[in-house]
């Protein structure tokens, strides 16, 4: 499998997806929200479920119809509302979209706001895991836990 490739096309995806507030589908399972990107032979698909501010989700991209590369999720966003959340992370997924979620530290501040992505490991896309934080002042508002990696 091309890396590089791979990379391009889920960074593609991601801000084609939630980042950009498009390619939501009919969900697969009742209850749930499912986000698709397709390019060719890629297809990304993204699934998850919110409720009480709490949300967890996978990722998966295929190739082929195969599944070659996957993420899951789990995240709270109790210190926030709905739009400050989607305001904030929007934005930094996007302005940061080659390095969010993936083996990059990053540190973004927005008015009152501070997005931190710290991974756990910083060798590539072959395996990726983290944790990412938004603080408002110096409250943590937001959290969410990252691991993934090839399957295929």
């Amino acid at each position: 499998m091309d890396k590089k490739n791979l990379h391009s096309f889920l960074i593609d995806a991601r801000a084609n997806t939630y980042a950009g507030n498009t390619g939501k589908v009919k969900p697969a399972f009742p209850g749930s929200t499912q986000l698709e990107y397709k390019e060719g032979d890629w297809l990304y698909r993204d699934i998850y479920n919110l409720g009480n501010k709490i949300f967890m989700g996978l990722e998966t991209v295929y190739f082929k119809t195969n599944p070659i590369w996957s993420m899951c999720y789990y995240g709270n966003f109790k210190g926030m509302t709905e739009n400050e959340i989607d305001e904030i992370l929007r934005a930094a997924l996007i302005r940061y979209k080659d390095k969010t979620r993936l083996w990059h530290q990053v540190e973004w501040k927005k008015d009152n706001f501070m997005y931190v992505c710290i991974p756990d490991y910083q060798e590539g896309i072959e395996e990726v895991a983290g944790l990412e934080e938004i603080y408002r002042g110096k409250d943590k508002v937001y959290f969410l836990y990252y691991a993934g990696g090839f399957i295929g």
